[in-house]
């Protein structure tokens, strides 16, 4: 079962009002570039690379970087309330390609993702996810999560973990996302 930490109270006392008045100033005041960049919502499930009975849903918010580069910042869910547990760099299969090959074992294919349904678009039109998604088809990820929301951590302890993706060996088909009719 995919695990979330949205019910892990996380130490620390609530923001003060102060603190929040301060955010919203240094919010109108600074830049967000990087972050004004991310245009798209990718929802999928990671499992850990040493241990692949495990896995936790993961909603990505991705930029390109070009047309053969994203990168993600990974979310234990859609909302406000969501907590940041890693990172994915997305590739084109040319850049995969050049990667020395020690490299490349770090590194999931999403073709069996994408063709399995468990990668999805949350609320875009399907004839708008369908061309998208045979991009990310063709595409390698390299994730990494700093959270292990599966085991509820109430904050990110431990070392950093590369997860994987499901594939047709990865899981028995009982345990897959219910299909959606996406392709």
């Amino acid at each position: 079962m995919a695990s979330s930490c949205q019910n892990v109270e996380i130490p620390g006392k609530p923001t003060e009002t102060g603190t929040a008045l301060l955010e919203t100033a240094t919010g109108t005041i600074q830049g967000f570039a990087p972050l004004s960049q991310i245009h798209q919502h990718l929802c999928a499930f990671h499992f850990y690379a040493d241990d692949m009975g495990r896995q936790v849903e993961a909603h990505h918010f991705c930029a390109h970087l070009n047309e053969d580069v994203r990168q993600c910042l990974i979310f234990d869910g859609p909302g406000a309330g969501a907590r940041l547990i890693g990172v994915e760099y997305i590739v084109s299969e040319t850049v995969f390609l050049t990667l020395p090959d020690a490299e490349k074992p770090l590194w999931h294919t999403h073709e069996f993702e994408v063709k399995g349904g468990v990668l999805f678009m949350p609320g875009v039109p399907g004839v708008v996810e369908r061309r998208d998604l045979e991009k990310v088809c063709k595409t390698y990820g390299k994730t990494i999560h700093f959270w292990q929301v599966d085991r509820g951590d109430a904050l990110p302890l431990g070392l950093p973990q590369i997860m994987m993706v499901w594939r047709r060996s990865s899981v028995s088909p009982s345990r897959r996302r219910g299909r959606t009719g996406r392709t």
